[in-house]
Parts: C-alpha cells; sequence; structure tokens
C-alpha cells in the first residue's frame, strides 16, 4: 500500500507538472499559428485591396488553385481566362461547366440543355420563368435562337479577390442548383409534363429532401 502511496506521489511530483507544460506549450502554438494565419489573411486583404486593378489576376490564380486541390479533371485555358469541367448531376448524366474571369466578373455557368425541340419553347420559357422567379441564385438563360438552355451566375471579382473561399462556396451551390435545374427540364421534355407541374414536383422532392435531413 506504501509502495502504491509513493508511486503515485512520484507520478504527481515528477511526470504531471511536465505533461501540463507540455500541454500548455500545445494549446499556446495552437493559438499563434491561429493568429498568425489570421494576420496573414489580413495582409494579404489590405495588398489586394491597395492592388485592386489586379482582382482578375488574383482571382484568376485562385480559381486555378482551387481546381487543383480538388483533383478533378478539368481543362484550362489561360488565353479565355476559363476553366471547364464535366460533372455529373446524376447516375446517368454529365453536365459541362464552365468558369470564367470576364469583364471584371466571374461567370459560372452550366449547359442545361444543348438544344431543344422548336414546339416546346413556350414550355421551356414557362419552366425557366418559374426558376427566375423563385431563384436568388443564378438564372436559367434561354436562347430562342439557338434552342438551348444554361444556368448561369456571376459575381463581381473584388468579393473574390478579397475572399477566396467564396470561390469554393458558389461552386458548390451553382453545382447544386445546376442539378435540380437539370432534372427538370429533362423531366419535362422526357414525359411530356405541363412545365408548372414538373416545378410543383421539384419543390415537393426538396422538401422532402429537406425533411429526412432533418
Amino acid at each position: 500500500m506504501i509502495i502504491a502511496k509513493l508511486i503515485v506521489f512520484l507520478f504527481m511530483w515528477f511526470v504531471l507538472p511536465k505533461y501540463i507544460r507540455h500541454l500548455k506549450t500545445g494549446v499556446i502554438m495552437k493559438k499563434i499559428k491561429f493568429v498568425s494565419s489570421k494576420i496573414k489573411f489580413l495582409f494579404r486583404r489590405i495588398y489586394r485591396l491597395l492592388t485592386i486593378s489586379k482582382s482578375s489576376q488574383y482571382v484568376w490564380k485562385d480559381l486555378i488553385k482551387y481546381h487543383k486541390r480538388s483533383g478533378w479533371r478539368y481543362g484550362q485555358f489561360d488565353n479565355d481566362t476559363c476553366i471547364e469541367c464535366d460533372f455529373k448531376v446524376d447516375d446517368i448524366n454529365s453536365v459541362n461547366f464552365n468558369y470564367a474571369v470576364n469583364s471584371g466578373r466571374l461567370l459560372f455557368r452550366s449547359t442545361i440543355l444543348q438544344n431543344f425541340d422548336e414546339e416546346l419553347t413556350n414550355d421551356v420559357l414557362v419552366l425557366a420563368s418559374h426558376f427566375n422567379g423563385l431563384l436568388n441564385f443564378g438564372t436559367v438563360k434561354v436562347s430562342v435562337k439557338y434552342n438551348y438552355v444554361e444556368f448561369f451566375y456571376s459575381r463581381d471579382l473584388l468579393t473574390y479577390s478579397l475572399y477566396p473561399g467564396e470561390i469554393n462556396s458558389d461552386t458548390d451551390t451553382h453545382f447544386e442548383l445546376t442539378k435540380d435545374v437539370f432534372w427538370s427540364f429533362n423531366n419535362m421534355i422526357a414525359t411530356g409534363e405541363d412545365p408548372v407541374f414538373v416545378f410543383s414536383e421539384l419543390l415537393k422532392r426538396k422538401d422532402e429532401e429537406s425533411n429526412t435531413n432533418n
């Protein structure tokens, strides 16, 4: 019993203080790294504000870095300052995505319908109008002249220059909404259903997904 007490005493006297000091040192180092990264981010933001004319260069480099880190396959077109990718939006179909630095903005574009029959023009326009009346992110664009549909979003370069993380966030949002738009238009064409009915079905699907996740 005495030996056991002695072992506990030695542990409390010699080992535990060193462990606590080491633990405190680790916490302090983590805080230092956190503050250092914040200061670095702040100075970079200030520098980019002072060199606002180079926002297109900063955003283009950040856009490339984002795609490289993501690890997916993409085409990089430096002359046009755009990147193209093909992503699967369901088990069967893939959609072409285009991200371009152009005219002081970063544009996100996805091809919903490469072409459609002229007789479906009215239904396509009605479905597009339902989306555009509800969306607070992006716009469904219908080309009556060339019979195609795309979903696009754009935002000023300064925002992305100061907050590069927004590239990631907006890319994800654009992708998720593209899946909804793609499903709706292709479902309408495949089933011949009224665009209003198709849109209501989409809203019902989203409600069910929301309830399942909650």
